[in-house]
Order: structure tokens, then C-alpha cells, then sequence
């Protein structure tokens, strides 16, 4: 049973709590609480505190923030690449600037990580400025906020094993991240990068043209199996993602765990069947037949095992270089995305294609590019409705009304001169209704005293009756 006591300090008190002998040092473990100025805060810390040790977690409140992002790498099942990329932040920054804090001072030090966060913004190194052997160089706010994710949730972990009681990164204040909507290659440039690729290289033809009408993702693709696919109902299904992360492979689920259903058109149904063909011929010498589930994108005819995901990243980048497409291959994503919601196809329908699972907000977010022709179709749509409302006005009567729709939409001197014309005719047959010459009489130059019978007492020089 633990017991507990206060000590009284100078500096106020501090609670003390024994917890037994660990396991497996057989020490004798304390824990300590902070200083507090008050005795009623101290014993509250005890109670804490005892409740802890009764636990039998024999936890050391002198924890640093190494000791929590050790166990909480080793506590949380990241992805092969979240992984990675979480211990490289973890080694090269947070460690190197946190790693020896306590991190029960760190829970009430929210400024320490707002002045980390300004720091890597000057500088991605822990440094003191620019001397001369090294230049500064910022880190971009999208690192930041990855470094500010990995505190995050670590801290959140502290807190749920009770190591501290609050998490500082809720407070903090990491850089907000500028949307840079990525844009696609134009459709001449796709054009012709899949002519290159399949005149050189069927394999890499029938890859990008994948990846350009189905939008899926590289590790997603390199995926597929033949099993994967319905060539006579004209269906693919997309369910795993292969990685390779320092020398380790694996096959994975989807970005979002999700399985999808995609439809193919004839073309993709014609190329993969010719494809596949080409894959049989090859393994006929041998006597050998392409399984079921061979991987479609393979080295080796069979299809034992797939490329390599950057296979296919160096190979359209060469390709791209010859056609000076500086774009990435992942904006074969965003060129899917674009072209389908510029064609007027549903959101819900493009982001399901894509693999989104938010309802499209990401795809519109993050894939969907602006383009000039569909911006253009908007445009014209626009004015023909106005055009349209502003003739009728014209023709229902007042001035006042096709001078407030004139303000809407300015027409051409054509277009105003008709819309005159048809006023005036409609008008001059409600005052005098007898049949007219359309052509007209031969046209006249009147004075404004000609025009004084016509004016119902109203003045041919002024606004005003006489």
C-alpha cells in the first residue's frame, strides 16, 4: 500500500509519495508532485499521487519528452510510412530541442513550443543565427505543423497514462499552412505524355493510363493483381497499397482503409486485355501461365512480385523531361479530379473515385484545379440568363425596368438598339393600334417644335409641361 506525506519547503510544499521497488532495478521509487504555495494544493497532489501508485504503474515524474515520444512510438501502430517519417522528425528536431525537458514542465510552458515553432520557421537547424559555415534555412509551415502533430499526440498520450494533466500543444500556436492548389497537366500535355510512354514501353503506357482515368494512387496501382479485375464486366477494385519504406515492403490497405469499386471503359478494358496477352505470350516458351494473382506491374513476366513504387515516378519523369511536363506524377491525381468535375460529373461520384471519404471536400480542397474553359462556361451561362431576363424586361414596358437590368448586364449597341426597337413598336401600337409598314416611311429630321402635338403638354426643350 503506498503511503504518502508533505514536506515543508521555503519555497512552500511538496508532496511525496512512496510507490514500492521497481521491478526490476528493486529501487525504492518516490513520486514527487511540484512545489506548491499552498498545503491544500500539495495534499491534493498526494491524493493524486497515491492514487497513481496504487495503480502499480510505477511512473517517474521526472519524464522527459524523449522518454514519452520512446514509448509512444513504440505504443502506436503507425503505418510503415507514417512511422518513418514521424522518427525523423523526432531524432533531427523535436529531440534535439525538447528531448531533455521534463515534461511536467513542458505541460505549462506552451510559450516553449510557440518559440520552436517561430525558430524552425527562420531555421531548420537548432541554431543561433547565420555564421559562416552555415546558412539558415526556414522549414516549411507544413513541417512545422508535422512536428507540432507528432508533440500533439504524444502529449495527449501523457496525459492518458497520467504523466502530466494537461496537454501544452492545444495551446500553441504552430503556423497556418497556404493552400497551394497543385495543378495538373493540360490535356494536350497527358495527351502526349501517353503516346510517348506506350510507343516506348507498353507496361509504363498502360500504368499512366491508369493513373490518369482512375485516379488512384501510385502504392495503389503498383498494388494491383489480375484477381483485381473484371475485364468482361468492365470492373476494377482497389483495395490494397503496396510501400517500400528503408528497405522494408509491405502491402497495405488503402489511404483510407476503404475498399472501392471502379468502373473502366472500353479503352482501359481494351488495353489491359492486349496487355495481359503480351504477359502470356512472354511465359508461352516456358510453358509457363500467368496466375490469377499476379501482380499486373512486375519486373518478372510471372508477376511474382511487384516494381518498386519509384520504378514508376522515374520512369514518367524521364518521359515528362522529354515533353517539358514539370509536373509530379501524384498530379495525375489532380488532372482525374479536374477533368471529371469540368465534364459536370457529381462531386460525391469523382471524390468515390478518387478514394476520398469525406463527401469531396479534399477533392475540391486539394485535386479539383481551376480550369479556363469550364470558368468560361460558368461565365457565359451567367450572362445568357441575364440577357435573356433583361430582353423580356425590355419588352414588359418601362424604362425604369431596362435601365435597372442595364445595370446588371451591359449588352452590345446591337443588342440595346433591338431592345429599343421592340419597346418602342410595342408601345406605338398600344397608342395607336392600326397596321403599320414594318419598313417604315422614309426617315426624317424632325425640330423639337414638330414634336409638340406628340408630347401631351409636356415640353420639347426641357422636363417640364408647359
Amino acid at each position: 500500500m503506498a503511503s504518502g506525506s508533505i514536506e515543508t519547503l521555503r519555497s512552500g510544499f511538496l508532496a511525496r509519495v512512496y510507490a514500492g521497488k521497481d521491478p526490476i532495478t528493486h529501487k525504492q521509487t518516490y513520486l514527487r508532485g511540484e512545489v506548491r504555495r499552498s498545503r491544500a494544493d500539495a495534499e491534493a497532489d498526494k491524493e493524486r499521487l497515491l492514487a497513481l501508485a496504487d495503480t502499480g504503474e510505477m511512473v517517474e515524474l521526472k519524464r522527459t519528452v524523449a522518454a514519452l515520444l520512446d514509448r509512444w512510438m513504440e505504443t502506436v501502430d503507425h503505418e510503415l510510412s507514417t512511422a518513418e517519417t514521424s522518427a525523423g522528425y523526432i531524432r533531427r528536431t523535436i529531440k534535439l530541442a525538447l528531448g531533455e525537458m521534463p515534461i511536467r514542465k513542458l505541460q505549462h510552458r506552451v510559450d516553449i513550443l510557440d518559440k520552436l515553432y517561430s525558430h524552425l520557421r527562420r531555421c531548420n537547424q537548432l541554431c543561433t543565427g547565420p555564421t559562416a559555415g552555415h546558412l539558415c534555412k526556414p522549414m516549411s509551415a507544413g513541417a512545422v505543423r508535422r512536428v507540432h502533430a507528432i508533440l500533439s499526440a504524444a502529449l495527449n498520450y501523457g496525459v492518458s497514462w497520467g504523466w502530466i494533466e494537461r496537454n501544452p500543444a492545444d495551446y500553441a500556436h504552430p503556423p497556418k499552412l497556404a493552400r497551394h492548389r497543385a495543378l495538373p497537366p493540360r490535356p494536350e500535355q497527358v495527351a502526349a505524355l501517353l503516346n510517348a510512354a506506350g510507343a516506348s514501353d507498353e507496361e509504363l503506357g498502360v500504368f499512366l493510363w491508369l493513373a490518369v482515368t482512375t485516379g488512384a494512387r501510385r502504392g495503389e496501382l503498383v498494388a494491383l493483381r489480375w484477381s483485381d479485375f473484371e475485364l468482361e464486366r468492365g470492373l476494377l477494385r482497389v483495395g490494397s497499397s503496396y510501400v517500400v519504406r528503408s528497405g522494408q515492403r509491405r502491402m497495405k490497405g488503402t489511404k483510407t482503409g476503404e475498399e472501392r469499386l471502379l468502373s473502366l471503359d472500353s479503352v482501359s478494358v481494351e488495353l489491359l486485355s492486349g496487355f495481359r496477352l503480351t504477359r502470356e505470350a512472354a511465359l508461352a516458351p516456358g510453358g509457363l501461365i500467368l496466375a490469377a494473382d499476379a501482380f499486373v506491374f512486375s519486373p518478372d513476366p510471372a508477376g511474382a512480385a511487384p516494381w518498386h513504387p519509384d520504378h514508376f515516378t522515374h520512369a514518367y519523369r524521364e518521359v515528362g523531361n522529354r515533353l517539358d511536363i514539370t509536373e509530379p506524377l501524384k498530379n495525375l491525381r489532380h488532372f482525374n479530379a479536374t477533368q471529371l468535375l469540368a465534364a459536370g460529373v457529381d462531386l460525391r461520384t469523382t471524390a468515390g473515385r478518387l478514394g476520398h471519404s469525406d463527401g469531396g471536400a479534399t477533392t475540391l480542397r486539394v485535386y479539383a484545379s481551376w480550369t479556363k474553359p469550364a470558368d468560361q462556361r460558368a461565365a457565359e451561362l451567367l450572362a445568357g440568363d441575364l440577357t435573356t431576363l433583361r430582353a423580356k424586361a425590355a419588352a414588359a414596358g418601362p424604362v425604369a425596368a431596362l435601365g435597372t437590368s442595364r445595370r446588371l448586364a451591359r449588352l452590345s449597341r446591337d443588342e440595346e438598339r433591338a431592345s429599343w426597337i421592340a419597346w418602342a413598336r410595342g408601345y406605338a401600337d398600344r397608342v395607336e393600334p392600326r397596321g403599320r409598314n414594318d419598313v417604315g416611311p422614309a426617315p426624317v429630321d424632325p425640330k423639337p417644335h414638330d414634336l409638340t402635338p406628340f408630347l401631351r403638354g409636356w415640353s420639347p426643350y426641357e422636363p417640364r409641361r408647359t
